[in-house]
């Protein structure tokens, strides 16, 4: 098997992660970074995000409407007692 040398830049974090996950498996940083690579399926992972921002979408518009006729009626419970407690019922 050919192979070529790549050097990548990641965050010293990254580094940490990689070699860790390395040392747990017993596999070297490059076999996890190769690993890492065939299983990236990008397309897959698009499509299902765009389904979940669709669907956050229109749950995020049934909960906003669903809070407006809670605050209406909130609205209408609050003027019904107040008209019980005003002052003009009482000496009616």
């Amino acid at each position: 098997m050919k192979t070529e040398r790549m050097v990548i830049l990641v965050t010293p974090e990254q580094k940490r992660a990689i070699t860790q996950r390395a040392k747990t498996l017993k596999l070297s940083t490059g076999e996890i970074v190769r690993r890492a690579m065939e299983s990236y399926r990008p397309g897959n992972d698009d499509a299902l995000l765009n389904a979940l921002a669709d669907e956050l979408e229109k749950s995020s518009k049934q909960a906003r409407k669903a809070l407006r006729e809670a605050h209406a009626e909130l609205g209408k419970t609050l003027d019904y007692f107040a008209a019980k407690r005003s002052p003009k019922r009482k000496a009616a």
